[in-house]
């Protein structure tokens, strides 16, 4: 029976430090890409401060901040193996999955306009996909779960998609953002009936909240997962 537990505790140990090195793996590239992304966009594009009015940039910002943040954190765990996860934390990690897991629907559904995003520029790939791609790998399968979440706890994963909302509407309702600065059509609220704003702002938050309980229960999943046997 011991030789079966101490087994069992070398096996459990070994997977954790294969997860933590993996995650650090994701978090370097994450924060590579984060950079690339946004320098380049900027000596392309050349737009200044402006260029924050899209959630894409924003989000990769937050993405880049918070993935600095728990680089660090992982080499912690990584050396006193065992998690240092808060609530408060988790939230923003689960946040910005929410918000990067929105990026790709948005981009995929532009591809469908007369429009279409440039998808295929180096930065625009790598925000739009490859960037969305990854944290949501590395989200779901390192961040310590907080066992399932209750419906209010479910909308704390929207909080980087509704402040941007609030911000960037009240901006564009106010004036200070009109016309071609506008980032997306669908939030040129000053030419649409208030029917429409809310069918729009609701869709928009149910699909947010959706995220958020299905990344929520994905992470448990792949977390959980991650230490069973072969």
């Amino acid at each position: 029976m011991d030789d079966r537990i101490e087994k069992l505790a070398g096996y459990l140990d070994k997977r954790y430090r294969q997860k933590k090195i993996l995650n650090l793996f994701l978090g370097a590239l994450i924060t590579l890409l984060c950079v690339f992304s946004l320098l380049y966009m900027e000596n392309i594009d050349r737009e200044g401060i402006v260029i924050l009015r899209w959630m894409t940039v924003d989000g990769t910002l937050f993405t880049l901040i918070l993935t600095v943040f728990f680089f660090a954190v992982n080499i912690i765990e990584l050396r006193k193996n065992t998690e240092l996860t808060r609530r408060a934390v988790y939230f923003a990690r689960l946040s910005s999955a929410v918000a990067e897991a929105v990026i790709i629907i948005v981009v995929l559904q532009s591809q469908l306009t007369d429009s279409p995003m440039h998808i295929f520029r180096p930065d625009m790939f790598c925000m739009h996909i490859i960037i969305p791609l990854l944290v949501i790998a590395s989200f779901t399968m390192n961040d310590s779960p907080l066992g399932k979440l209750k419906k209010r706890e479910i909308f704390y994963g929207t909080s980087f998609v509704t402040f941007y909302a609030v911000i960037i509407l009240t901006l564009i309702g106010s004036g200070v953002i009109r016309g071609e600065y506008i980032p997306y059509s669908f939030l040129d609220i000053r030419s649409m009936s208030l029917s429409s704003f809310a069918a729009t702002a609701a869709l928009f938050y149910v699909m947010g909240y959706a995220l958020s309980a299905l990344l929520s229960v994905l992470n448990r999943k792949v977390y959980w997962g991650w230490y069973r046997k072969k």
